[in-house]
């Protein structure tokens, strides 16, 4: 056991807050909400899971300290959000729409996004991402620095041939996006507001299957 132990490496405490780190590749979704002028506002986030199979409901953190985000703003104001999945092309665009809005700048205008009419809540989905899931919130908390966010999924639907009937992602027509890490050009400011940002996305190329009979006894 002790020579197993030694094989393990501890996170140091002055780092210690990077240990959620170990749960990546994360999957980043644009998420689009409604802004108090009426305006569409988009923003890229990777902190959402599935948190429940009936009914179909997902969980979605946003940082509330020390700042709020705008999407949460949108969110607690609205209590609707889309969830839209974007390509693996659209990367640039993705990590374009976390940077800050110049004054009287839109995100998603600055992004050269269409806007799509969702089916059941008042945030547009956007045409350009592969799938769209429309969610009405059921609770918010907060936890720590993030807030989060619990929501019914109202609507689901996604591009002819990017899944299968029973929901597989179809690796030939749509190659989903998973990040890996970010680098900034400020250590002192490592999120909106440095001169830019370089991010790390995994290419996925195959899939591995795993048969495994189930025990007899």
């Amino acid at each position: 056991m002790k020579g197993c132990e030694a094989m393990k490496r501890e996170i140091p405490l002055n780092t210690f807050e990077r240990s959620v780190f170990l749960l990546q590749p994360g999957r980043p979704i644009l998420c689009t909400t409604l802004g108090e002028d009426g305006s569409n506002h988009v923003a890229p986030f990777a902190w959402i899971n599935p948190v429940s199979f009936k009914p179909p409901m997902v969980g979605l953190s946003l940082l509330s300290a020390p700042k709020k985000q705008q999407s949460l703003e949108n969110i607690e104001r609205t209590g609707e959000f889309v969830v839209n999945l974007p390509d693996l092309a659209l990367a640039e665009k993705l990590v374009l729409t976390s940077y800050e809005t110049l004054q009287n700048e839109n995100k998603f205008e600055r992004s050269g996004f269409t806007a799509l009419p969702a089916k059941k809540v008042r945030p547009v989905a956007i045409e350009e991402c592969r799938a769209h899931l429309e969610c009405k919130v059921t609770s918010i908390s907060y936890p720590g620095d993030h807030a989060l966010i619990l929501a019914n999924v109202l609507a689901a639907y996604h591009d002819d041939g990017a899944f299968s009937d029973n929901q597989i992602i179809n690796l030939k027509n749509f190659q989903p996006m998973l990040h890996l890490q970010h680098f900034s050009s400020d250590p002192a400011d490592p999120w909106n507001l440095c001169p830019g940002q370089v991010h790390v996305f995994v290419e996925p190329g195959s899939a591995y299957v795993a048969d495994v009979p189930y025990p007899r006894m």
